[in-house]
């Protein structure tokens, strides 16, 4: 055989092509991308609650005030994941399917706007957590980010906490639970500040978070960090509205730590960490309006600026 031969002739050359066994099926054999549908789902929900937004702004115009930033969110959650949506290519081009078309609008009946739309907002909530356990652990987070976000909006999470199986020694379990320790330490303080309903509301969310933290030092392999004697709180508790907006602070402070976890390797702590966001972001809303406090500006609570953008993958 001429040495001068190219190695592309050598394969694919003199009319016969030659086919080496050991790359003989490759293509075929090829990881599908299992975000991709993920991404779809996504996508599609996000177009629907945009839809269900305008329908409750036409059958209620009075309410625009209100929704217009919440659609906002909604919209920059749609261009984010169209961002991250990279199909396959050649023969896997249809590879999870196509961006589906923008959903009609619903039938918002008037007077029922708000009650629909946080349905809506929680339905897209637990699908989010559910995909995040799927997801690879980028993608998790943003889709833990975006179902914090909704979850925000719809003021509640309904079912149970999924439950956890690894055990991991990860710093972003550590993270978690220094927020948490924060967070019990902070309820303590302004539990003092509050009286009747509220009060025994914050003593139950304090029983949450005191729950929570067991439950990541249970999950920890490492020794767990430990409390600290006394912590600078973000918010001077003085006054019942202030105690209110110190808890806001403290959740959106978990927010954060939850969705970090949400990068974990483990599905079951994905799970657990995109649901812990959502609550913990529910939470902070119910605060803010006891408090008195604007809704969050931000359409991705807890996520870095750098996770907006997909990341390459090897071969890319």
């Amino acid at each position: 055989m001429p040495e001068a031969m190219p190695r592309r002739a050598l394969l694919l050359g003199g009319g016969a092509a030659l086919v080496l066994p050991w790359l003989s099926g490759c293509a075929a054999e090829a990881a599908p991308r299992a975000d991709v549908p993920l991404l779809v789902a996504a996508i599609a929900a996000e177009q629907g609650l945009i839809a269900a937004y305008g329908a409750a702004r036409s059958a209620e115009p009075a309410l625009a005030g209100r929704l217009d930033p919440v659609l906002a969110h909604h919209r920059e959650h749609l261009a984010v994941l169209k961002r991250h949506y990279v199909p396959g290519s050649g023969d896997r081009a249809d590879e999870g399917g196509a961006i589906p078309p923008s959903a009609s609008a619903p039938a918002v009946p008037a007077g029922s706007a708000l009650a629909v739309l946080r349905d809506a907002e929680g339905r897209a909530a637990r699908a989010r957590a559910a995909d995040a356990a799927k997801a690879d652990p980028a993608l998790a987070q943003l889709l833990a980010s975006i179902g914090a976000c909704e979850a925000g909006h719809a003021g509640t999470v309904k079912g149970a906490a999924p439950a956890v199986r690894s055990r991991s020694g990860a710093q972003a379990v550590q993270n978690a639970l220094a927020a948490e320790h924060a967070a019990v330490y902070g309820y303590g303080v302004l539990g003092a500040r509050l009286t009747g309903a509220l009060r025994a509301t914050a003593k139950d969310m304090w029983n949450e978070h005191r729950a929570q933290r067991d439950e990541l030092e249970s999950i920890l392999t490492a020794e767990p960090v430990p409390a600290a004697a006394a912590y600078r709180l973000p918010v001077k508790v003085t006054t019942a509205r202030s105690a209110a907006r110190l808890a806001a602070a403290l959740e959106d402070g978990l927010v954060s730590a939850y969705v970090g976890l949400a990068g974990a390797s483990s599905p079951d702590l994905r799970a657990f960490a995109a649901d812990s966001a959502q609550r913990a972001m529910a939470r902070s809303a119910r605060w803010r309006a006891r408090g008195g406090a604007a809704a969050p500006r931000e359409a991705f609570p807890g996520l870095p600026s750098a996770a907006l953008s997909p990341r390459p993958e090897p071969g890319e």
